[in-house]
């Protein structure tokens, strides 16, 4: 196994997950434009933070570092399962020890690529047709000691997410080690097989327990999965993430069937998952993933059973 893609649909409620530039008393949501038509996005960014947050909430007496006042942090891909899992960008000291610098590392700026790729959560539904402008109000002291407060207008609004994971599973737990006398690349991993499934397992467990979002005290919400496809691979590929296009309300069948098809090529288990009420052809898609011989289930089950087959499985 090389990759496991995640795809999934998530409906929200009147909510503003990533906020815009924005002005001093105007807090907008992130857009972009497609056919001259704005629509809500989550940046890659807000969603690796979401994520992170979420495995952080769960550790068992595990190591997960926090960045410094510059952003960095410890490098340590052994120990830490946030600069294992995430990638980073950091400065090292001379003599430090690190996986595999057992006489001390020379020092300099080192960065990780994250085998945990993420996209931005893109709204399907026009922004316009589907948000309202709230207010609150935002109280202050004054140098005087003297309250003050002002109006702050808020975007938000109800919408059908898309969102997707890609983790290259051969490089959790390892680094890329360079042969200089052969010219070749390969992966040396400082964790054994089980050590590695359990910080995978841990992105996956994180998808069903996504809660850290921008302005929940107000604007709860929640952005777990509605319509799930996982698969596990043995070509690391991103193709999965074509599979649910949305048109209306509704997947597209066409498009689904394509994706799945050409993904079952170097995917031996496929999972879904879906909760009902949230896509207007949801039983058309149960019937065409069940006739391309994906089992579907509710999206807890879907996560469960994902956890289960990666736990049977020898890295």
């Amino acid at each position: 196994m090389k990759c496991i893609s995640i795809v999934w649909l998530s409906q929200t409620d009147l909510t503003n997950l990533n906020a815009g530039e924005g002005e001093a008393n105007f807090i907008d949501i992130k857009k972009y434009k497609k056919n001259g038509i704005e629509y809500p996005y989550v940046s890659g960014q807000a969603m690796r933070f979401y994520i992170k947050e979420a495995i952080r909430r769960n550790l068992d007496n595990e190591y997960m570092c926090v960045p410094n006042d510059k952003g960095e942090t410890c490098g340590n891909i052994q120990e830490c399962i946030g600069c294992d899992l995430f990638g980073f960008m950091t400065t090292i000291k001379r003599g430090t020890i690190l996986p595999g610098y057992p006489q001390g590392h020379p020092g300099g700026a080192i960065t990780r690529v994250s085998p945990v790729k993420v996209s931005p959560a893109m709204g399907l539904l026009p922004f316009e047709d589907n948000a309202v402008v709230d207010f609150l109000t935002r109280r202050y002291k004054m140098a005087e000691g003297e309250m003050s407060g002002d109006i702050v207008n808020v975007e938000i609004g109800v919408n059908l997410y898309k969102c997707g994971i890609a983790i290259d599973v051969v490089r959790v737990g390892g680094e890329e080690v360079i042969d200089e006398k052969k010219r070749t690349v390969k992966i040396e991993h400082y964790l054994n097989g089980e050590e590695r499934k359990k910080r995978i397992s841990k992105v996956l467990e994180a998808i069903r327990y996504l809660s850290d979002y921008s302005k929940q005290a107000r604007l709860l919400t929640d952005f777990t999965p509605d319509l799930i496809l996982i698969a596990f691979q043995d070509v690391y590929s991103h193709r999965l993430q074509k599979a649910l296009t949305v048109s209306n309300g509704a997947v597209d069948l066409e498009r689904l069937e394509a994706v799945i098809n050409d993904v079952k090529e170097y995917s031996p288990k496929i999972i879904a998952g879906i909760l009902p009420g949230v896509i207007e052809n949801e039983s058309d898609v149960k019937a065409k993933l069940e006739e391309l011989g994906v089992e579907v289930k509710s999206t807890n089950e879907a996560i469960t059973e994902a956890l289960e087959y990666l736990n049977g499985q020898t890295l």
